[in-house]
């Protein structure tokens, strides 16, 4: 489940709003261990969407 949430993320960082909307429902789908693993990647690749504007 954690590649295929990369996969997701991956293709909707195009847009900011859509990349948080599917963060927070793939977050939702994963064991403890696995988010926090996701939340590390997604800071590592993607923080800029993440940042406050």
């Amino acid at each position: 489940m954690l590649e295929y949430c990369y996969t997701i993320l991956t293709k909707m960082s195009f847009d900011k709003d859509l990349f948080r909307k599917e963060l927070r429902k793939c977050l939702g789908y994963l064991t403890q261990k696995d988010a926090d693993v996701l939340q590390q990647w997604v800071m590592e690749h993607y923080g800029n969407l993440l940042a406050v504007e």
